[in-house]
């Protein structure tokens, strides 16, 4: 193994650990709204590491593309400089006034910048169009993250509920569920990584703080609800 690859994560082991958890979640609450985004997780964990490969390959179409139009403006600007030399040199004409100098100065700076600007645009086309696919899949992780969350918004001991019955016994909770819950936000803060490998944009890093972040969050809460829960269990036997 290289070196440098000991420390990062494999995608292919992500991905069966989002299968396996799949499995425990759809055999711990069956045919439950948790059951079905886990096997949705595990969709989206395979899905993930194939855009990250797609993302990580040149785009051959922009970059002939770039290669094609940098290649006729050059050819254009040559054509430009000799006609302008043939002018000038060959058939023996001058400027009529310095005026006219400054002109014929000033539209060949124009073309100049304009043939600078697209290439560059060709240049930078295939980061952006990149850049804007890896935000559009970690948005989709981030709102992953919230149907998470609201799937557990229900999920609450009755002593949360400020018209719960003092003589009224509790139901109990199985505070697993919310375990579980966040083991998938683990797994998502785990994924989002994988789309700045070969990607320095800064907006793209930040994207994917922002999911670790929410995440990391929403997994703290969520397991000082699950504790609260289990020591209510505890309480009612």
């Amino acid at each position: 193994m290289i070196p440098n690859q000991i420390h990062r994560l494999d995608p292919a082991k992500i991905i069966l650990t989002a299968e396996h958890l799949a499995r425990r979640v759809s055999d711990r609450f069956p045919e439950s709204n948790l059951a079905g985004l886990a096997a949705n997780l595990a969709e989206i964990a395979r899905v993930t590491d194939e855009r990250a490969h797609r993302a990580r390959r040149p785009n051959r179409l922009i970059r002939g593309a770039g290669l094609l139009a940098g290649a006729l403006g050059v050819l254009a600007l040559g054509h430009i400089v000799d006609h302008i030399h043939t002018r000038l040199i060959n058939d023996h004409l001058e400027f009529g006034t310095i005026s006219d100098l400054f002109q014929a100065a000033d539209a060949a700076f124009n073309l100049l910048v304009a043939l600078a600007g697209a290439l560059w645009f060709l240049v930078t086309l295939e980061a952006r169009v990149k850049r804007k696919q890896a935000l559009a899949y970690i948005g989709e992780l981030l709102e992953f993250i919230q149907l998470i969350d609201v799937t557990q918004l229900y999920y609450t001991p009755d002593m949360y509920k400020s018209n719960a019955s003092p003589d009224s016994t509790p139901p109990r909770f199985d505070h697993t569920y919310l375990l579980l819950c966040n083991e998938m936000l683990g797994l998502i803060a785990n994924l989002a990584p994988l789309y700045t490998r070969g990607n320095m944009d800064d907006s793209v890093w930040r994207a994917t703080s922002d999911v670790v972040m929410l995440a990391n969050a929403i997994e703290g809460r969520l397991f000082s609800k699950s504790e609260a829960i289990r020591l209510a269990n505890d309480g009612s036997q």
